[in-house]
């Protein structure tokens, strides 16, 4: 039924300036999510006497690159707001994969940031090579298909509460990152 009702939202506002979005995103808020979730990746980084610089907007194979005792590594950024989601969602691209350019494991990270609803409180991060990450997405795919999912769904997720076991090794481990 839900599906139904949002199939016909979207047919509604098709032709009308896009397809409904729902909530924080629709007012842009999305944008300023995901760039505070970097700038705090980038806070943890420099205190932490890396050398660190934000890539372009959009870059497409990662956010930050970062360097420390002659090892650099490529750092994506995926931030959720503990306040409106419960979930890290990705969205395949036309190929199907998740995370266009993945490097080597080596030197690949994805840091998944949770910023807390109240603004004194210190975000949450795990700190994950991005080659885990893909392989999760892709397995969380198949057992969504297996429940009767659509192979043509696009949308990839890591869902806290469903994934918080897995996670759990690599929350603050920005260690991680600098051994080979």
């Amino acid at each position: 039924m839900a599906a139904d009702g949002q199939l016909a939202r979207r047919r509604e506002t098709a032709g009308k300036g896009g397809i409904h979005v729902p909530g924080r995103v629709k007012k842009g808020l999305g944008t300023l999510v995901g760039n505070a979730g970097e700038y705090f990746v980038m806070g943890e980084l420099l205190r932490r006497e890396c050398i660190a610089a934000l890539a372009p907007r959009n870059a497409p194979a990662f956010d930050i690159l970062a360097t420390r005792g002659g090892r650099t590594v490529r750092i994506r950024v995926k931030t959720r707001s503990a306040a409106k989601a419960d979930k890290w969602q990705w969205t395949a691209k036309a190929d199907w994969t998740i995370f266009p350019e993945l490097g080597d494991a080596d030197d690949d990270f994805t840091v998944l940031v949770t910023l807390p609803e109240d603004t004194k409180e210190r975000p949450a991060y795990y700190v994950v090579p991005t080659a885990l990450v893909d392989g999760r997405l892709r397995w969380r795919q198949v057992e969504f298909e297996k429940r009767g999912g659509s192979p043509e769904n696009r949308h990839r997720c890591l869902i806290l509460k469903e994934d918080a076991e897995w996670l759990a090794e690599y929350e603050d481990a920005w260690d991680g990152l600098w051994e080979e």
